[in-house]
């Protein structure tokens, strides 16, 4: 079987094709024909080597994931041979709250990834993908669909009543509009490109704020809301601009803190020193919440909603599995809107 590596990342991104032994499933275990995966903020950290010592690496990268089950090993009952599924790749979160010691287990983080032909997989992790959606529309669904259900619904909890901001048109933010329209909300995106925040209001976007004629753009939303401000406010870029999440914030309002750094070239993010303009949190009631994934059952309420509301993400592009490296180029220039994704015949 064909599968990419991260390589040695030294110098750089080095993701390479090599050829591994077809694995074989133990007790418990599936083994997964991958059909499809994609690229996120948090996979370009790892292929670039951040936050590790650099140096030869051997892992398969990519969290997103949907396929079918290609064999079962001794006492698999979840699924069967045939089944087409994708699964969390924090596979121990079920249900109920997170706890960090999950992340010890992570597809992609701590062990092999999904760009990949095959992959071993436990079967508790696994769902069933509904009959009318493609491989390629499920395989965006594991970090950036997941995380936004997660930041809008679930820890959110969201209103039609309620205004929500998304910093870009990532994944992330593409996912938390579509999810924040589901339930009937109002939805302020910010982005530097108009031709980009044009797309997003022809997706249901209310109103739109390109932060580079605007740099203040927490002004923006209190002008919007007639100074009332947002009740949720999705960060997905990073620290640098939690004061401004925060200054766009109404009463009672929640910043829920997702990314940690900015795929965009053209935003560099700086480390607040000192937030001179803080709101009081206590006066204003504000929380700030992470936001990590989601668990197994979110995930099926998620393709249950999705599947009655006849929901679709949004992909800007789908490469082939051998121009893996044309599809990470394309997601670091910074060009896409949604997601990315790499189709594994």
């Amino acid at each position: 079987m064909k599968a990419y590596e991260i390589g040695d990342t030294r110098n750089g991104l080095a993701l390479r094709m090599v050829e591994r032994p077809m694995p074989v499933p133990g007790p418990g275990e599936v083994l997964y024909r991958i059909r499809a995966t994609g690229l996120n903020a948090r996979d370009m950290t790892l292929l670039l080597g951040l936050g590790r010592e650099p140096g030869p690496e051997t892992r398969v990268p990519l969290m997103d994931n949907a396929g079918e089950v290609a064999g079962v090993g001794p006492g698999v009952t979840r699924v069967k041979v045939g089944d087409r599924v994708a699964m969390t790749h924090y596979w121990q979160w079920l249900d109920g709250a997170w706890d960090v010691k999950m992340r010890e287990q992570d597809f992609a983080g701590t062990r092999d990834g999904f760009l990949a032909e095959y992959l071993i997989v436990p079967e508790a992790p696994l769902v069933h993908l509904p009959d009318e959606m493609s491989f390629e529309s499920a395989s965006t669904l594991q970090s950036a669909g997941l995380t936004a259900w997660n930041a809008v619904i679930e820890s959110g909890r969201a209103r039609p009543s309620d205004v929500i901001v998304t910093l870009g048109t990532g994944g992330v933010s593409v996912f938390g509009l579509q999810w924040a329209k589901l339930i009937g909300a109002r939805v302020i995106i910010t982005s530097s490109s108009d031709a980009k925040l044009e797309r997003m209001t022809a997706l249901g976007a209310d109103n739109t704020i390109n932060y580079r004629a605007t740099p203040r753009w927490s002004d923006a939303v209190l002008a919007l809301t007639g100074g009332r401000g947002a009740d949720i406010v999705l960060n997905t870029v990073g620290m640098g601009e939690m004061e401004q999440c925060l200054l766009a914030c109404a009463s009672g309002g929640r910043v829920m803190y997702i990314g940690a750094n900015p795929v965009a070239p053209d935003r560099k993010m700086p480390t607040p020193t000192a937030l001179a303009n803080f709101p009081n949190l206590i006066i204003k009631d504000l929380t700030i919440k992470g936001v990590t994934v989601g668990s197994r059952r979110m995930f099926e309420d998620m393709l249950k909603a999705m599947a009655v509301n006849k929901i679709e993400p949004v992909i800007d592009r789908v490469f082939d599995f051998a121009d893996a490296q044309a599809a990470v180029a394309y997601m670091q220039s910074g060009e896409k809107l949604g997601k990315v994704v790499i189709r594994i015949d």
